[in-house]
């Protein structure tokens, strides 16, 4: 929750970043070449200034000083200067590589536009320097009549490096400000997820079955607290009202145990003090049978009860121990039954679980793969381990399952058409335990002919 809060607040300061420093950025780009385009523009009008008496009278004396001004600028960093005539012929250069004076521009779309009286800026391509050049060429003028041109052309690279140096303290103001706001944002998460995070945990903890767990109300800001407030209400009612139906389905159990027996306890005296006949044995023996399944049906919903109620503590259990000593109690009853139990267990086995829970359920699984065992067929029961998981696996060669029957046979009271006389809560009890003790249930067909009912639990070094 707090990385979520921090992602969406760093987000925030991202947007506003963009949408502040980008298009600054852009208007600083404008404004710092316009202002370094200017200072050309500006130079060039004040050479034209000082060309003005050398263009007129174009002697050797008047046009020193100017070739020593366009030579001093180029010194200091400047740009090169090419002073031409009316005519475009050049009179004054500061090239230090090539003396150009005397060279005709007069071709030259920038001399051709400041001849006329315009100022001319742009950008071209040099193919003598082999470099992209700035440019700006302003006219002379003496009164009305124009004597001649000043060029000033400047590296582009250099105006952009200038551009670029400018870009980077805002970028580097934009990077304190996202820094900054990370900070915040850290803070803020911090602040508004504590207090997500105590409901979060509470909320965990109550969908694992632990209704103690409450989620703090003194923590976060003033919403997240009365979520909490809300939150603690909800789970006091929910505890009230599960520990209530607890109570409720506890004492109904033990309550019709009382009636039962003394139900059973007349129909034996009945039984006694009549005659007997194979149809009154019949009727009598099917009166029991229902009574002994009201018995069960009770002792599956306070196992049940019990399943449900238990603690989410889990621990080290011997899965190898407790299998091999389920299967040796169960031995001698599937053999009174004319069928058999065969094992392969690996040793050594260890599995996280809730106090009790392997046991009831490889009881669960044995008892219902012995009852649909055929007579003088053999259940086999497996325990290994692959990865992480231990497996306990219990086949059975019997009539298999419908898909309806293998869709719900976790449901509750549910029996299908192949069942023995059970209550149908056997794997239901079986699931709740599984799901104490973080496993996982599953019963299927077998490609071979009946059913295979499989645990899965986590190994205990996983």
């Amino acid at each position: 929750m707090r990385r979520l809060l921090l992602a969406s607040f760093l987000g925030i300061v991202l947007i506003a970043l963009a949408a502040s420093t980008l298009p600054f950025a852009i208007f600083i780009q404008g404004v710092e070449r316009d202002r370094l385009l200017t200072g050309l523009e500006r130079d060039a009008f004040v050479l034209a200034g000082r060309a003005e008496e050398a263009l007129e009278s174009l002697t050797p004396t008047d046009l020193s000083p100017v070739r020593d001004l366009a030579k001093a600028y180029r010194e200091a960093g400047g740009a090169r200067v090419v002073i031409v005539d009316r005519s475009g012929i050049a009179v004054v250069t500061n090239d230090p590589e090539e003396n150009r004076v005397g060279i005709s521009y007069a071709n030259r779309p920038e001399f051709l536009e400041a001849l006329s009286g315009s100022v001319a800026t742009g950008e071209r391509f040099s193919e003598t320097l082999n470099l992209t050049l700035v440019y700006v060429a302003v006219p002379v003028f003496s009164g009305d009549e124009v004597l001649g041109a000043v060029r000033l052309t400047f590296d582009k690279a250099a105006i952009d490096k200038e551009v670029n140096r400018q870009l980077s303290g805002i970028g580097l103001v934009a990077l304190t400000t996202l820094a900054l706001g990370a900070i915040l944002a850290l803070i803020l998460s911090r602040t508004l997820a504590r207090g997500l995070k105590e409901l979060d945990e509470a909320a965990a903890a109550i969908s694992r079955g632990d209704l103690s767990a409450r989620a703090r109300e003194d923590v976060g800001p003033s919403d997240s607290r009365a979520l909490a407030r809300a939150f603690n209400a909800m789970a006091d009612r929910v505890s009230v009202l599960v520990e209530e139906q607890k109570r409720f389905a506890f004492d109904a159990s033990h309550q019709l145990r009382t009636p039962l027996t003394a139900i059973m306890l007349r129909i034996e005296g009945l039984r006694a003090s009549l005659a007997s006949t194979p149809k009154m044995d019949e009727r009598f023996d099917a009166i029991e049978a229902e009574v002994a399944r009201l018995n069960r049906l009770i002792d599956g919903l306070l196992a049940l009860g019990r399943a449900g109620a238990g603690s989410e503590v889990i621990e080290l259990v011997d899965a190898s121990a407790v299998c091999a000593e389920r299967i040796a109690s169960w031995r001698n009853l599937a053999e009174e039954a004319g069928k058999q139990i065969s094992a392969t267990i690996e040793q050594g086995l260890e599995v996280w679980a809730a106090p009790t829970a392997l046991e009831q359920i490889v009881d669960v699984f044995l008892d219902n793969a012995v009852a649909v065992e055929p007579a003088g067929g053999t259940v086999n029961v497996t325990l290994s381990r692959a990865g992480t998981t231990t497996t306990i696996s219990v086949e059975d060669n019997g009539p298999g399952l419908s898909a309806e029957h293998e869709k719900r046979a976790f449901d509750r009271f549910w029996r299908g058409p192949n069942d023995y006389e059970g209550t149908g809560l056997g794997l239901a009890i079986a699931q709740q335990l599984a799901a104490r003790s973080g496993a996982t249930l599953s019963l299927t067909n077998r490609p071979a002919g009946g059913a295979i009912a499989q645990a899965v639990f986590r190994a205990a070094d996983s």
